[in-house]
């Protein structure tokens, strides 16, 4: 049998399987639970709907947790949210587009998003708080901060950039080739997540099945969109004029976010407090204690 031959009768066989073929989630090992059981509650921007968790202590200093691309905010905070509840009224809010909120398939900005935010935190009246951006989150924050400068008291920029996303031609391409591994293979995707985060020690045997179900009511589409928001934002022109104090998180092993683009934007910072993790960009779930730690120290020195 020649090599055309085989690739042909493999590829038959693995479309066959996906289109007749049962839906399984990976064997799961010992009692499921969640990794995050923090309730949560909708509320209203005009009719854009989005989904708010809160914790903590609720007259302790707010701080405002916006997750990155891909991933919600119990996906991406589970392993942090725990060392602030004792510190903080901690409030994850679920962008456009993720977890419990609107799904709306139109094109956005980076600045979209962070209006929304700031709209959200006005229906929850706060009107002051640490900013935590994670990855696209942390472009969020930057946004914020630039646009709504008396929400936030104190940003904090991690694993992100001023610009991730500046080789027009490799970018383009990369963009299109994730587009149609997601279309043709989304159960793929799913379980290349699941082990990717379960290698990572992002989650443990116990948060098997609630993982697979969320890795695989992912909406590619609309992260799509998300996608092209990053690749157009760029906050190098501005981001020095932010006046809020500044901690910025730095995975030195970034394998998504070049750790050269996080240094240049802790550069343009205006006197940023940097702290340097030997990680990659799992670093939100795998150096969950010295992020907490950085955060605390960095929020009691500005008050």
């Amino acid at each position: 049998m020649n090599t055309r031959k085989a690739l042909g009768i493999g590829i038959g066989g693995w479309a066959l399987w996906r289109i007749f073929g049962p839906i399984t989630r990976p064997k799961s090992r010992g009692p499921q639970v969640h990794p995050l059981p923090v309730p949560g509650r909708t509320v209203f921007v005009g009719s854009k709907e989005f989904l708010v968790r809160e914790t903590g202590l609720p007259d302790a200093p707010p701080i405002v947790l916006i997750h990155g691309w891909v991933y919600d905010s119990v996906e991406t905070f589970s392993r942090l949210v725990p060392l602030l509840v004792d510190r903080f009224r901690v409030i994850m809010i679920d962008q456009r587009n993720y977890g419990g909120s609107s799904s709306l398939y139109e094109d956005y900005e980076i600045e979209t998003v962070a209006d929304e935010i700031a709209a959200v935190l006005d229906v929850l009246e706060v009107r002051q708080a640490t900013v935590f951006g994670y990855s696209m989150g942390g472009m969020v924050t930057q946004a914020l901060a630039r646009r709504h400068p008396g929400l936030v008291g104190r940003a904090v920029y991690a694993a992100t950039a001023a610009k991730p996303m500046r080789r027009p031609v490799v970018d383009a391409i990369g963009m299109v080739l994730l587009r149609v591994l997601w279309k043709v293979g989304n159960l793929e995707g799913a379980r290349l997540s699941h082990a990717v985060l379960r290698h990572a020690g992002a989650y443990g045997p116990e948060h098997d099945r609630w993982l697979w179900d969320v890795m695989l009511a992912r909406d590619t589409e609309l992260n799509m969109r998300a996608l092209r928001a990053i690749k157009r934002f760029d906050s190098r022109k501005w981001v020095s004029q932010v006046p809020a104090p500044v901690l910025v998180i730095i995975p030195t092993r970034d394998q998504i976010i070049p750790p050269g683009h996080q240094y240049e934007l802790a550069g343009l910072v205006k006197d940023p407090v940097v702290l340097e993790l030997g990680g990659r960009h799992e670093a939100i779930f795998t150096h969950a204690a010295h992020i907490a730690e950085a955060v605390v120290e960095f929020v009691e020195k500005a008050q």
